[in-house]
């Protein structure tokens, strides 16, 4: 089951549109199109909660379908 809300964070699940994480903050991105920094007491477990509710990871996968992608190719 997932659980909508993550202990001391403000925001809830659904309104959650992607993160990344830098040295020991988590960026997230909001469907509102707000970016919200966020320091976790655990890192792993709050990892966990963001994939397990679906929250894109930018490292995995930055949203731009593979078909619009730019190919650089070198010419001799």
């Amino acid at each position: 089951m997932h659980t909508s809300s993550y202990p001391k964070f403000d925001h809830e699940a659904k309104e959650l549109s992607a993160f990344s994480f830098s040295v020991d903050t988590f960026i997230i991105s909001l469907k509102n199109g707000q970016i919200v920094h966020f320091i976790a007491d655990d890192v792993q477990q709050f990892k966990a909660w963001l994939t397990k509710n679906d929250v894109r990871d930018i490292r995995k996968d930055d949203g731009i379908p593979q078909t619009f992608k730019v190919v650089k190719v070198e010419r001799n």
